[in-house]
């Protein structure tokens, strides 16, 4: 009697902890659509790539990836941004960026701060924004900065912007 409630036992935990590993393991893939930093999806003309360990992480925006490739800065490999007009890859080192144009890719689908009859709502951090976009060429930051507005960046100033907020 007591050998079976043994092998019972004994199949029990053995089913419990094959049914943990398998959810871990289906938990801990990140999902091709999302970023793996903020987990929003990505968009099309905006991802950024930093390239640590071998691998590469997929971030939504330029934002994100360089806030990851700060904190795993002497892992850094690589980095890659997506031209806006053209959604072509470039060295994050060459491209220009615009810092706080009008549009909000990275939030534009989530709903807006909630405004408060006898006061201001605003959002106190988001990891996104001020929206920070990626171009080829200085004329091609500057042409967005004119009609969206913002400030038009080196790399060096965008990586310093994104450590200070």
């Amino acid at each position: 009697m007591k050998l079976k409630e043994s092998l019972i036992t004994l199949v029990a935990l053995a089913a419990i902890g094959g049914a943990s590993y398998v959810a871990y393991r289906y938990e801990s893939q990140p999902s091709p659509n999302l970023c793996n930093v903020c987990n929003r999806g990505l968009h099309a003309g905006m991802t950024y790539r930093v390239e640590v360990h071998g691998h590469t992480e997929v971030t939504c925006c330029p934002r994100c990836g360089m806030h990851y490739a700060i904190a795993h800065s002497q892992d850094v490999k690589g980095s890659w941004a997506t031209d806006l007009n053209s959604g072509q890859r470039i060295p994050a080192e060459s491209a220009y960026y615009n810092e706080g144009g009008d549009v909000e890719y990275c939030t534009q689908d989530e709903t807006p701060v909630a405004r408060e009859p006898h006061g201001i709502s605003e959002r106190e951090y988001d990891r996104c924004l001020p929206t920070l976009v990626a171009f080829k060429t200085p004329a091609e930051a500057e042409a967005y900065r004119a009609q969206h507005g913002g400030r038009v960046l080196t790399y060096q100033q965008a990586m310093a912007s994104v450590k200070e907020r």
